[in-house]
């Protein structure tokens, strides 16, 4: 019987099943696509709905009305006191409602960067060169920081701020489907609440078909991939999942129109408003109040 020989490259030890994500652009995109989708379900998660709390004892009906005012009156208001008495309140809210500090923090803070990263050109201006002026100095251009620059600039993080904690607030103390039972209680278009729905419920699955396709391409992958390669096969994934997420939009619509469904999403009816949640509208509605004025 002839002796069977293992190739060189067999034999070396290797630490991972797949040496091309190591350092790596297809190990990069492997990473990133976990973060994301890791970050997606953190964000989307109501992770103190099922704990007792002021907000979670509210109807789901009165508590999305409630953050509606707070949400419009930031929007409206052009006083930082009035986003900082916002701010006050999303503190009082949570800690009422048994939701730490750092679950709120890691949904306000990406949308948070990003906008300070957008509003630096905001702090600054061009002055014209050899003015007495307390700046910088790139590429013979002056640039000073003004106090109205200053200003519309931390007033702006700081109104993006109130929104995204107020938002992540919301979704943190209530499940999905008293969510949408709200929405329906409130009277908002069916076709709105059917749609947000389904991107609620769909948007994990094309997650997790993006997954697949990585963790497909890397269980049979050997040698190491080209960056111009894997650029292609990262634009073929992404040209692919919309193409997936068009037919499935088709397939589950005629699944739904098949079953009898006529437009309107069927949620179990909400309890009752009860004393704390006329209070609640009562005094949402009043700070909306003062923002108009303020």
């Amino acid at each position: 019987m002839a002796e069977v020989r293992l190739p060189d490259w067999l034999k070396e030890p290797r630490g991972e099943l797949c040496p091309a994500g190591k350092g790596g652009t297809h190990g990069f995109l492997d990473k990133t696509l976990m973060n994301i989708s890791a970050f997606m379900r953190a964000t989307l998660s109501s992770g103190a709905a099922d704990r007792p709390g002021a907000l979670q004892s509210l109807s789901p009906k009165a508590r999305i009305a409630g953050f509606l005012f707070l949400i419009l009156a930031g929007s409206l208001t052009g006083s930082a006191f009035m986003l900082i008495g916002a701010l006050v309140i999303t503190a009082v809210a949570m800690s009422l409602s048994n939701v730490s500090a750092a679950s709120l923090a890691k949904r306000v803070a990406p949308p948070l960067f990003f906008t300070s990263v957008i509003a630096i050109p905001v702090f600054f201006e061009f002055i014209t060169p050899g003015a007495p002026v307390f700046g910088v100095s790139i590429g013979g251009l002056s640039l000073s920081v003004t106090r109205e620059g200053a200003e519309t600039g931390l007033f702006l993080i700081l109104r993006v701020g109130v929104m995204v904690a107020l938002s992540s607030l919301l979704l943190l103390t209530t499940r999905q489907a008293d969510f949408f039972s709200g929405l329906k209680e409130l009277k908002v278009p069916h076709l709105f609440v059917t749609a947000l729905y389904m991107t609620f419920r769909y948007i994990f699955v094309l997650l997790k078909t993006a997954e697949d396709a990585v963790l497909a391409r890397k269980s049979r992958t050997i040698a190491t991939v080209k960056l111009s390669e894997a650029q292609g096969w990262a634009g073929s994934r992404m040209a692919l999942i919309l193409k997936r997420s068009i037919s499935y939009a088709e397939e589950v619509n005629m699944a739904m129109i098949s079953r009898g469904f006529d437009g309107r999403l069927r949620t179990l009816r909400a309890p009752g408003m009860e004393g704390r949640d006329y209070i609640w509208i009562f005094l949402t509605l009043f700070f909306l109040f003062l923002s108009f004025g303020v």
